[in-house]
């Protein structure tokens, strides 16, 4: 198995950074097609490129409306190479507003697919984070 940890970790930071920007279009390729993300309240199947499109415009509106900055990841993410085409990304994030404010705070794990020598992802878990101190770290 090579190693891909860090094409792993640079992916995961690329989408984090079109994350930030609030335009749906930007995450859109980062996403293997089916993909999930699942909340405490919601799960999303997107099996089209339109549906990604629709769910990221919701969450992304709802951003804007509370004059979201940006997410940052809280300590070090948990960064592991499954297979040779899978990996796992686990950490917390924490979203603030214009004025630095804290808007919320999220555990998440995303599973990644590489296809066609790019790595996507197929499901992302959102989640109440645990206390920050239990935390494990491996990158």
């Amino acid at each position: 198995m090579c190693n891909e940890i860090k094409e792993i970790l640079n992916t995961f930071g690329a989408y984090i950074q079109a994350f930030n920007s609030l335009e749906p279009t930007k995450v859109l390729p980062f996403f293997h097609l089916p993909s999930m993300l699942i909340t405490s309240t919601e799960v999303a199947v997107m099996e089209k490129p339109i549906e990604v499109l629709g769910v990221f415009a919701i969450l992304m509106d709802d951003l804007k409306n509370k004059n979201f900055k940006e997410s940052q990841i809280v300590g070090s993410l948990e960064v592991q190479q499954l297979s040779d085409n899978q990996g796992q990304v686990v950490g917390v994030a924490k979203r603030f507003d214009r004025s630095d404010a804290e808007i919320e705070h999220f555990g998440f794990t995303y599973t990644l697919r590489k296809v066609e020598d790019k790595w996507k992802i197929i499901s992302g878990v959102l989640y109440e984070s645990e206390t920050l101190s239990n935390s494990k770290s491996l990158v």
